[in-house]
This record gives C-alpha cells, structure tokens and sequence, in this order.
C-alpha cells in the first residue's frame, strides 16, 4: 500500500488540482444525520472532477457512524481523492494514538493535530504505524489566534516559529498554515524553506474568511493543498464555483 504523501501525490497529478474542498454540511441546512451523509456524498460526485482532496470537518459529522464515515471516505477513494480529517487531535499520548487508530478505522489518509501540547514526535511515530498521516497545526487562519500563535517569546520569535522549528525537525507530512490577515508572503516563504520541499503545506482560510489563494500558490511551493469550503459547498453553482476556483489555483501553482 502507498503512504499517505504517495497517495497525495498521486491525487494531485492526475487532477492536475490543488483545491481541497472543505465538506462542513451545516446542520441547520442538513438537521438529520442520513440527509447530512446524502450532501456530503453529492459534494464529492459533483466537485471530485476538480478537487485533489477533500478535509472533513469533525464538529459537522460528530453524528456519523462507523459507516457513515466509511461510506463517504470510500467514495472518495473511488474518485481518487485524499481525504483530511480534521480533527485537530491534540492530548496526552494515549489519547492520540487512539484518535489514529479510529482515523484509520474511518478510512482517511491525514488528520490534522495540534502540536502545543509538545508531543509530536510520539504522534508521528504512531501514525506511522497505522499509516495515516499528520498535519500539524502551525498557524491557524482566524483573526483572534493572533493573540497567542503571533505572540512575541523571550527570545523575540512568535510561538508559531517556535512550533515551525519542532515540526522541521520530524517526519511529519505536512503543516497547516492558515492565510491569516497578518500572514505575509515572506513568512509562507520562510515556513517552505524551514519545512522543506518535500512536506504538504494545506492553506484554510480562503473564500469566507478572507485568505488570498493566490498567495498560499505563489509562495506555498509545490507540495500544497487550498482548502476552499463554504464559497463552493453553499454556491449556487457548486460545481461552476470548484471550476473556476481550481483553475485559477492551477494557473498560479503552475507557474510556480
């Protein structure tokens, strides 16, 4: 079987894509689960031609069952997408590996995790094992997380440059940079140089949030993902909308 960072790029060449479509069904929109796992499953029918993954959501499907989440990570399989859960893992030892070990159950290939807790070391060797892979929260996209991630340490850098050189340092697959308002072309720039060229930089915050796509193409580097959710999913043409947003992605990623 491929690894995760395989199976990624793999998708991303035959897609001749960048887009990762965020499938977050809104629950007033979708109140029962069977009607929420039937959105969920056109989404992917529908946008799959265009999008190289898509990233789930925990806190919009937490009533899926086992089969539910199978069901949707297998048909997206078959479309030849990766799929990102995003569950933000982030706790003692035990407790991560255990959110692994359901991941892998549920069928997808990456989860994102939060690093602060200072285990991602041991994080990375477990998903290892259960062959799924990690993408380690570095800058969230929110204005408000300015307020701890951009905060100044004794030693002049911000905490997510302290994070930054952490993450450097293992065998992670990838970051989670988020295209935050303060987020300068120069510091994704740094962050590519810091990580390498061979980890995935995934980029949320674009479309209702504010985040510029085509920033996280021009400095992001080869190896990204642009996560685009409700600009797409709640459009009046989803379909026409994930077009021209992967379009627009793969002109800049392929100037690059």
């Amino acid at each position: 079987m491929s690894s995760p960072l395989e199976r990624y790029l793999e998708a991303v060449e035959a897609k001749s894509s960048v887009l990762c479509v965020g499938i977050d069904p809104d629950p007033e929109t979708h109140p029962q689960t069977d009607e929420k796992l039937g959105f969920c499953l056109w989404v992917l029918e529908e946008l799959a031609e265009y999008s190289a993954a898509v990233k789930v959501n925990e806190n919009f499907v937490r009533d899926f069952s086992l089969d539910a989440h199978i069901k949707l990570t297998k048909q997206a399989e078959k479309h030849g997408l990766v799929t990102i859960y995003d569950c933000k893992i982030g706790d003692i030892d035990s407790t991560n590996r255990a959110g692994l070990m359901m991941a892998r159950r549920l069928g997808y290939d990456f989860i994102t995790f939060n690093p602060v807790l200072g285990n991602l070391q041991s994080m990375v060797k477990h998903s290892k094992s259960f062959d799924v892979g990690v993408l380690a929260l570095l800058h969230p996209s929110n204005p408000e997380s300015r307020r701890y991630y951009r905060a100044v340490m004794a030693d002049g850098r911000m905490l997510y440059e302290h994070l930054l050189e952490e993450i450097a340092a293992t065998e992670v697959e990838g970051v989670v940079l988020g295209l935050h308002p303060d987020l300068a072309g120069e510091e994704i720039q740094h962050v590519r140089k810091a990580i390498g060229d061979e980890k995935i930089i995934l980029f949320p915050g674009v479309g209702h949030q504010g985040g510029d796509p085509l920033k996280a193409v021009t400095y992001g580097g080869r190896r990204i993902l642009v996560n685009v959710g409700r600009t797409i999913i709640q459009a009046t043409n989803p379909r026409q909308k994930a077009a021209e947003i992967a379009e627009k992605l793969r002109l800049g990623w392929k100037a690059v």
